[in-house]
Formats: structure tokens, C-alpha cells, sequence
């Protein structure tokens, strides 16, 4: 019986994520224990837990009178400090990932062959089409990962979650009209690392994905300063 109440958990947690994480729900928008329990099919207990632990995640927050919440948007103070985070932790993947270079430069071409195909259909369209620059976020971050599925170590890969789901609260500020998608810029400096990976230049690898998280940074602290365009 317990083990059944351990996976239905899981179960429900994974389904809210996902929602979550698909921006189902708008920044601030209360959640209901009850609501969720009758939509999912469950009983309130394992909603209860999965709150408690997305909580831990920073994507949902308890709010007294109120329950809990979609987190709001980071602001610029924290979307610095998790840039700096991001920048610490993925020196230390790239650099560990070096060591498996071949297969990790074959999947490194891949994923930047996927992002490829996203930026083409992004250009296609001629206008921002939010159902692609959610694709383009998954691309996005699909070459980030490669970094530490070669550094082979499991509690960078658990920081690895972490740091995707409070990333996905910093692209937040994406939503609803973003001035200007950085697809684009994103792509060609991930093609700036990939260069310097494809030639086995440790170190100027090292220097390009320093320089594509500091633009990361400043293009999303301008994107916080002015708020999102008004559709």
C-alpha cells in the first residue's frame, strides 16, 4: 500500500510538472488541492504531497489565506544569481564532458541540428508563434543538456533539474508577447561553442559558453526591465 501511495504521487507530481511547465496556468493563478484531486481522479493526499514538493522546486508557493500559487516571474535579482549558478555549474559539465569527446561531439551536432530545424519554422512563420517558441525553448535547453549527460555524474544531473525548472520560470517573462524572441542569438552561440568543441579547443569552449550565458543574462534582464510587449 505504501509503495502505491509513493507512485501515485510521483504519478500526480509528474502531471503537474508538466502543466507547469507548459505554462498551463499564469503566474500567480491559485491551485487548488480539491479542484486538482477531482481533475486528476485522485484523492487530495497525493496532490497535498506533490505540492509540497514542487514547492521545493520553486514553481509553486504557498500563500497564506490563499493556499498555493503558481510562482511569479523571477525578477532581476534572482534571474542574475541563476545565471550565475547556471554559469558555475555548466563550466564544470563542460569540462568533464570533454572527456568523452566523440560521443559527446556527435550529440552535440545533433542537438544543435534539432535547434536548427526550430529557428527555420520560427523564420517561416513570419510571426511569433508561442506553440513554437515553446519548441524553441525545448531545443534550446536539449543542448544544454548534452553538457551533462557527458559529465557523467548523477548529482550534476540532479542540479541539471533543478536548474531547468527554475529556467523555465526565468523564460517566463517570455510569455504573452516577448519583444524579441533571442532564438536566433541563442542558436548562433551555440554554434559558437559547438566550434570550439568540434576542434577540440577546451578552453575557448569554455570562453564561448561563459559569453553565451552572460548574453542570456543581459538579454533576459532587459526583457524584465521593459516587460513583455502588449499583444
Amino acid at each position: 500500500m505504501a509503495i502505491r501511495r509513493q507512485v501515485l504521487r510521483d504519478e500526480v507530481e509528474e502531471l503537474m510538472l508538466q502543466r507547469l511547465l507548459e505554462s498551463r496556468w499564469a503566474p500567480g493563478s491559485r491551485l487548488s488541492i480539491d479542484g486538482l484531486a477531482r481533475d486528476l481522479e485522485v484523492s487530495p493526499t497525493p496532490v497535498r504531497e506533490a505540492m509540497v514538493s514542487l514547492e521545493r522546486s520553486g514553481l509553486v508557493e504557498y500563500v497564506a489565506l490563499r493556499g498555493y500559487v503558481v510562482a511569479p516571474m523571477l525578477d532581476d535579482e534572482q534571474i542574475t544569481e541563476l545565471l550565475e549558478a547556471r554559469k558555475i555549474i555548466e563550466i564544470a559539465v563542460l569540462d568533464r564532458a570533454f572527456e568523452h569527446w566523440d560521443d559527446f561531439l556527435a550529440d552535440l551536432e545533433a542537438a544543435h541540428a534539432a535547434h536548427a530545424e526550430i529557428i527555420a519554422r520560427i523564420d517561416a512563420a513570419g510571426e511569433v508563434d508561442y506553440e513554437l517558441v515553446r519548441e524553441h525553448f525545448q531545443a534550446d535547453w536539449g543542448f544544454h543538456q548534452t553538457l551533462y549527460k557527458y559529465a557523467d555524474n548523477r548529482y550534476l544531473g540532479q542540479m541539471f533539474e533543478s536548474l531547468r525548472t527554475h529556467t523555465h520560470r526565468m523564460r517566463q517573462t517570455w510569455e504573452g508577447g516577448p519583444m524579441q524572441l533571442d532564438a536566433r542569438e541563442a542558436y548562433e552561440e551555440h554554434g559558437e561553442i559547438l566550434a570550439k568543441v568540434r576542434r577540440h579547443h577546451h578552453d575557448a569552449a569554455l570562453k564561448a559558453l561563459t559569453d553565451h550565458l552572460d548574453a542570456v543574462l543581459v538579454r533576459s534582464l532587459a526583457t524584465v526591465e521593459h516587460g513583455p510587449a502588449q499583444s
